[in-house]
């Protein structure tokens, strides 16, 4: 089992990833992939507010509700020592007053949905039965960090998703990229790695409360595994995964998505933080996820140190005492 001091780094480096992926993708979120290609190319840095299409009110390297719903629950699972679906709710509810996130127009629409239900007076472990889109996906580090061991990982990704995204296509995604996620941190292999993905996004279905006619993230992340190692052209490869397997706000396209651009990109954590960037749809979510994922799975990163250096600046963040904090409240992971 690798040290406390080992595992912190390792999820410093992630925390990181996922945050540069964050402020990366944010200018670009919801520009097409056209728009994208012929405007910037590659994104390969910090892009302008004057730039973005949809964010223009934010400052460059700014982060969205991808980090901050993260951060906010990895604070309050480390102080409670636990996940679980009210816990998750009332974090949930404090980050969108605090961070007047609907204002700032990047809270997704099924968690916006469920938390005004949840603030009227519904049940949180109701609220959440209609939200199918990644909110609940990109919010699975939270479940992986605070998951000891691995014991109980599927219990902590449902406590964490029911308020908001409490079925069956959310909750594949889910289970699929939090189990990789965790054998990525354990050093896992790539193929051993799918094969987590794939036992989680089955233990996710097994829990839902309904199956509901939609892609299966499964499905799809058998299709990339025999479609990426083919695959040298970045466009292409981009164009494909934006124009026929989609990169919008449903929990299949992100997922699919995360997972083509880690197969693809491998341990170069910084080349699938441009990908995601690159590629149009929810790029903020899908460069986040997939930044984490590479950086577990290299045991570091390779985002050139202004980048880091600014969004850590800008949003005030000290990832390395969260993770110390993860550490101390659940042991290493």
């Amino acid at each position: 089992m690798m040290s406390s001091a080992g595992m912190k780094e390792r999820l410093t480096t992630v925390l990181e990833a996922f945050a540069v992926g964050d402020a990366m993708g944010m200018p670009t979120e919801f520009m097409t992939r056209l728009e994208i290609q012929s405007t910037f190319g590659l994104v390969s840095r910090l892009l302008e507010p004057e730039e973005s299409k949809n964010h223009r009110d934010l400052p460059r390297g700014s982060i969205t509700d991808d980090t901050e719903q993260n951060l906010y629950l990895l604070k309050a699972y480390c102080e409670q020592g636990l996940v679980s679906c009210d816990l998750t709710a009332s974090t949930l509810l404090r980050w969108v007053q605090e961070t007047d996130a609907v204002a700032k127009k990047y809270i997704g629409p099924s968690s916006l949905r469920a938390l005004k239900a949840i603030q009227e007076g519904m049940d949180p472990r109701l609220a959440g039965r209609s939200g199918t889109t990644c909110g609940g996906l990109m919010r699975t580090l939270a479940a992986v960090f605070c998951t000891h061991g691995g014991d109980g990982l599927m219990e902590n990704i449902v406590e964490c998703l029911i308020p908001t995204h409490y079925t069956s296509q959310a909750l594949e995604a889910a289970g699929a990229y939090a189990f990789a996620l965790r054998a990525a941190l354990e050093g896992c292999s790539i193929e051993e790695i799918l094969q987590q993905a794939l036992l989680g996004a089955q233990q996710g279905m097994d829990r839902a409360p309904y199956i509901a006619c939609a892609a299966s993230s499964a499905a799809r992340i058998h299709h990339v595994v025999n479609f990426v190692p083919g695959t040298k052209l970045t466009d292409p490869f981009l164009d494909y995964l934006y124009g026929v397997l989609g990169t919008g706000l449903e929990s299949a396209d992100v997922c699919a998505a995360v997972f083509a651009l880690f197969l693809f990109a491998k341990e170069d954590v910084w080349l699938v933080i441009q990908l995601g960037a690159s590629v149009g749809g929810d790029t903020d979510t899908i460069a986040a996820l997939a930044g984490a994922l590479c950086a577990a799975y290299a045991g570091g990163h390779n985002i050139p140190p202004e980048v880091l250096k600014e969004v850590v600046a800008r949003n005030s963040l000290d990832l390395p005492a969260v993770a110390a904090r993860v550490i101390d409240a659940f042991g290493t992971v």
